[in-house]
């Protein structure tokens, strides 16, 4: 016969497994009772042995966070209890009752040191992949511009080409001018030294003289100013030796002053009327100055 479509056999055969089980705690338990006479001392022992056992990864992680939560709780407790035990010194409260919070504090303190001695025991958490003990690593997650995983341990890492390094190319910079650029202004014509003319009397042989000088200096200009032959040699030397040809076929002419050697015309204002001429002369010769002629500007 069946009881609720199980056959009578099973159902004596899970009776007998379960006696036997029952019976092998009972003597185990008889046993433990009879070598130590007290039940106390069978749990600790239990319990003693059960500590010394291998745990898994996840029961470490577990009790790691099982200590944390013990932690937080009791850092909570003491902290509302120090802020009791303060108000109760200020507002002048029982000695009895500081006391009690002191040993209630005390009580707190233990616990998170315990706690924290657990937890220094057993470690990091062992689970790499436990979301509470170990932050979310970016190697972890998939590159959706390679579309691989970073490996663990790897010497060579994918990256994507907008994160790889370029090569730089070096760009050699030309070098640095370090000369004068306003040498080329020494080369215009205004900066070179002036050389006085040399101003020919025309006469009926004027003509021949000019080729003369011509042929031996090719370079000299001539001008006609105010009925004379201005004749502007190239350099000095030139100058000098224009100079003696036409003395030597008595030539008349003048030569004119170079623009630094041509005196100065100074007007000096605010003088008197009857300033004498002679005592201004011996002023300005006494202050280095050479006076060629002093005139008295009446024009007024």
């Amino acid at each position: 016969m069946s009881e609720d479509g199980r056959s009578r056999s099973t159902l004596s055969s899970s009776s007998t497994k379960l006696n036997l089980i029952h019976n092998q705690f009972l003597s185990s338990y008889k046993q433990s009772i009879k070598e130590d006479d007290s039940p106390t001392n069978y749990t600790e022992s239990w319990v003693r042995n059960l500590n010394q056992e291998p745990r898994s990864n996840g029961q470490i992680c577990q009790e790691i966070s099982r200590r944390e939560s013990i932690i937080d709780k009791n850092q909570d407790f003491a902290q509302t209890c120090r802020k009791v035990i303060r108000d109760l010194q200020i507002n002048g409260g029982s000695a009895a009752l500081i006391a009690s919070r002191n040993n209630e504090l005390l009580s707190y303190e233990k616990k998170i040191e315990e706690s924290e001695a657990v937890l220094i025991s057993l470690g990091p958490c062992p689970v790499i992949t436990c979301p509470k003990h170990h932050e979310a690593r970016k190697d972890d997650e998939m590159d959706t511009e390679t579309g691989q995983y970073a490996v663990d341990n790897s010497e060579f890492k994918v990256v994507s080409p907008k994160k790889a390094a370029k090569n730089l190319t070096t760009k050699i910079n030309s070098p640095v001018l370090t000369a004068n650029k306003f040498q080329e202004l020494t080369n215009l014509e205004e900066n070179k030294p002036e050389i006085p003319a040399i101003n020919l009397k025309i006469d009926s042989t004027y003509n021949l003289t000019l080729q003369e000088i011509h042929s031996y200096f090719p370079e000299t200009e001539n001008k006609l100013i105010n009925g004379y032959i201005s004749i502007q040699a190239n350099s000095a030397e030139n100058r000098i030796k224009i100079i003696e040809l036409l003395k030597r076929n008595n030539k008349e002419f003048v030569l004119s002053e170079a623009r630094e050697d041509r005196p100065l015309k100074i007007v000096i204002k605010w003088l008197p009327i009857d300033q004498d001429k002679e005592e201004l002369r011996e002023i300005l010769e006494r202050n280095g100055f050479k006076i060629l002629r002093i005139s008295q500007l009446r024009n007024f």
